[in-house]
């Protein structure tokens, strides 16, 4: 997906997601855009049909959602045949993982309209995806199947559902998408929802829609004869009996059975109870289920996480449900199972220090627990760590307000008390001015709160209010406040920038290189010239492999884990060709060498430097600027300051 057509899909999510109409301004702000690429990409996404998607008006946009789901359920232009290598290539997966008996490579050929030598380019490519999962192609002649366990292919079933948007199941009419699944995963979910909370079982909103998906490809796969081996049993000590985690199981294979007409074998009840077993908590205090194991890897990961980071991740309230949750993943890893990413790449993308922390507190328990955990579970743990550190990050220094408003009564104390009660930890009022004969030389703040006109007495941004304080007064305030905090963070990001850019750390090439040949190239740099010792590039390498560090925009920030650079420093490198990343093209990569004196600098820099970036347009202006560092650092710092 090109940078235009992800930040279309990302506007819809705004406006799927908001409660109400977002203005411009606001969209552009959560996208890190100007307001005139909102109404660009507002006239393109209505011009694909008669009836628009986004409606506007004096009080700004809103998502026609009827016209959503309408779109949502024709296919698109490109969907319709199979002219792109992604298309082919899951049409060929579908078709193997639908046909045991396996599929005839001339057939395959005509059915997509291509070459017998792209077909087998196609297979080949094919044989890298089911190799993910476990599984092969075995070939016979022209006759090619699939070969591996049923539970490797269920989970590529769950692959192919969750990212082809197209049909998986054997059925083809049943795809994520479909009317009819839909229906009938609202009918489960209603039922489960019901079976779970009559058992007194919990189980949180993404892991529910989880075990829907997984019962809806179960009973596909049964309906069509591909069932589980008998020898199927759930993890150690768990065992059918008197205990609500098997009488939900029990009840939620019923519940299959009611809306699938499909009658769990033992094998799949087993695993069902697995799931549950590793995916619910009691309705009740939870705190004594919790073992020790879990308790103790839960503390020592946020202690080592918190100190990597400089945030106090460490709040008792909290401790006992992040402890359940670590309990549970580490019981899912152990019987071979995980949790699937609920919110898609695009969250990782807009709250990368989150998602940061989340990796290293994943690689906590990794090392404790000595398990493998899942990319899915990471956004999981960001949930849970996401809270306290926006809230901690947001804090950060108040803006300083003077109010001006001239003695009469006690109005000017009731303004200041109003704006301090209303603005609460984002702002302070300093002081409050009531003569009109203040030496404006003497002013400190960041900001005026006026009631009078000002006449430019003052370089420093002024909000004019009434006497009286309204709610669109506050509201011009706020947004006054959040344009001083943005203006204050752009002006550390721009010192911290010219501090870490060395010059010597630059590259500019033109010929085609391969990821790894880059990171090689950047961690050689950074290591010859006294940042990083030996064995950086593998940590590098190990963050890569966990997540990868593109953010869709033409750029990547790769670095390690943990901060042991021997200082710390920024090495940029600009590509005349894009640079495959992870599914993504590059041309900027920054690769950050990070101290442990540095730690503050990383965390401080990291998301503002992306929001910056996520600009198509302006990262494609610094491309083509950079020609070497001094162009470079000074086309960057524009972009900060813009």
């Amino acid at each position: 997906m090109d940078a235009r057509a992800e930040r279309q899909r990302l506007l819809i999510a705004e406006l799927r997601s908001a409660g109400g109409r977002l203005t411009a301004r606001e969209l552009a702000g959560r996208l890190s855009i100007s307001t005139r690429s909102i109404r660009a990409y507002v006239r393109e996404l209505n011009a694909d049909s008669d009836e628009p998607l986004v409606v506007s008006d004096q009080d700004g946009y809103r998502l026609d959602r009827d016209e959503y789901r309408r779109r949502r359920a024709r296919p698109s232009r490109d969907q319709q045949g199979y002219d792109s290598p992604e298309q082919r290539l899951y049409f060929i997966v579908r078709q193997l993982v639908a046909h045991a008996d396996g599929v005839d490579v001339f057939e395959l050929g005509d059915q997509v309209s291509v070459s017998p030598a792209t077909i087998e380019a196609d297979l080949g490519r094919a044989r890298e995806l089911l190799r993910e999962h476990q599984l092969v192609i075995r070939r016979t002649r022209d006759l090619v199947r699939i070969e591996g366990t049923e539970r490797q292919q269920r989970r590529l079933v769950r692959h192919l559902l969750l990212n082809s948007g197209q049909a998986a199941l054997a059925d083809s009419a049943s795809t994520v998408g479909s009317p009819r699944l839909r229906s009938q995963l609202r009918q489960l979910h209603r039922r489960a929802s019901e079976d779970l909370a009559a058992t007194g079982l919990e189980v949180n909103e993404y892991a529910l829609n989880d075990l829907l998906l997984h019962l809806a490809i179960a009973a596909d796969r049964i309906r069509a004869g591909h069932q589980l081996p008998a020898g199927v049993r759930p993890e150690a000590g768990s065992r059918p009996g008197d205990d609500p985690v098997w009488t939900a199981t029990l009840r939620l294979a019923g519940s299959v059975d009611e809306v699938f007409g499909i009658v769990l074998p033992p094998a799949d009840l087993h695993t069902l109870h697995g799931i549950l077993a590793t995916r619910s908590s009691a309705l009740a205090d939870t705190a004594s289920g919790i073992s020790e194991e879990a308790m103790r890897i839960t503390r020592d990961a946020l202690r080592d996480v918190s100190n990597l980071f400089l945030i106090d991740l460490y709040d008792e309230g909290t401790v006992s449900a992040l402890a359940l949750h670590v309990q549970n993943l580490i019981a899912r890893a152990r019987a071979g199972q995980s949790l699937d990413t609920p919110l898609g790449p695009e969250f990782r993308h807009l709250h990368p220090l989150i998602h940061e922390l989340a990796l290293l507190f994943s690689r906590e328990i990794e090392t404790h627990a000595r398990i493998e955990v899942h990319s899915g579970e990471v956004d999981f743990l960001a949930f849970h760590l996401g809270n306290q550190v926006q809230r901690q990050m947001t804090q950060g220094p108040p803006v300083t307000i003077t109010c001006v408003a001239p003695r009469y009564s006690d109005l000017h104390e009731q303004l200041g008390r109003r704006l301090s009660e209303a603005l609460q930890e984002q702002a302070v009022v300093q002081s409050t001015v009531t003569s009109l004969t203040y030496d404006w030389d003497e002013l400190v703040s960041d900001l005026v709160v006026s009631v009078i006109e000002l006449e430019a007495e003052t370089d420093v941004p002024v909000v004019r209010i009434s006497p009286f304080l309204t709610r669109e007064d506050i509201d011009r305030v706020a947004e006054a406040v959040r344009a001083e905090r943005a203006r204050a963070a752009r002006a550390k990001l721009r010192a911290n920038l010219v501090s870490l850019l060395d010059p010597n750390l630059f590259h500019r090439v033109e010929e085609p290189m391969e990821k790894t040949d880059v990171l090689t190239l950047m961690s050689d740099t950074l290591e010859r010239e006294g940042y990083t010792s030996q064995g950086f590039l593998a940590e590098v390498l190990d963050r890569e492999q966990r997540s990868p560090t593109a953010f869709g925009g033409q750029f990547a920030i790769p670095h390690a884990l943990h901060p042991n650079a021997r200082k710390t420093g920024i090495s940029a490198l600009v590509s005349g060709v894009p640079i495959e990343w992870g599914g993504s093209q590059v041309r900027l990569v920054l690769m950050f060498a990070v101290s442990r004196d540095g730690r503050p600098v990383f965390r401080d820099v990291l998301d503002e430097l992306i929001e910056v970036l996520n600009n198509p347009a302006s990262i494609t202006t610094l491309l083509d600027q950079a020609v070497d560092h001094h162009s470079f650092v000074r086309s960057l710092l524009g972009l900060v300051d813009g």
